[in-house]
């Protein structure tokens, strides 16, 4: 079965790290590497790479039973292969998403330090 990925669970993250950048743009002194963990332990780092691990696995667990299907494997629907697909569009667009969203708020803060 295909673990979904959760949209709150991605919107929740965005937001932490949204209150983080503005709390590191608000902040004159220098930023040391600890200052960049969530409020649960986790560098932005680690929670960027499990994001993009889990729409990875969305997208190569779509291509499986795309496969399958192709095949002729009996236990593979039309249904099911479709609901996978569509799965990881969704997850690949909500990715994409975050990503513009990250990528403007670093534009808005290096232009707030020059």
């Amino acid at each position: 079965m295909v673990d979904p990925i959760s949209a709150e669970n991605l919107l929740s993250q965005l937001e932490q790290m949204r209150s983080q950048a503005s709390e590191m743009a608000n902040a004159s002194k220098a930023i040391s590497p600890d200052a960049a963990k969530t409020a649960d332990g986790e560098n932005f780092q680690s929670v960027l790479g499990n994001l993009i691990k889990e729409v990875d696995g969305a997208q190569k667990q779509a291509d499986v039973s795309l496969k399958s299907l192709a095949s002729g494997d009996k236990g593979t629907s039309i249904q099911e292969v479709v609901m996978k697909m569509e799965q990881a569009d969704v997850s690949f667009n909500l990715m994409l998403e975050i990503r513009n969203k990250l990528l403007s708020a670093y534009k808005e803060l290096v232009s707030g330090q020059s």
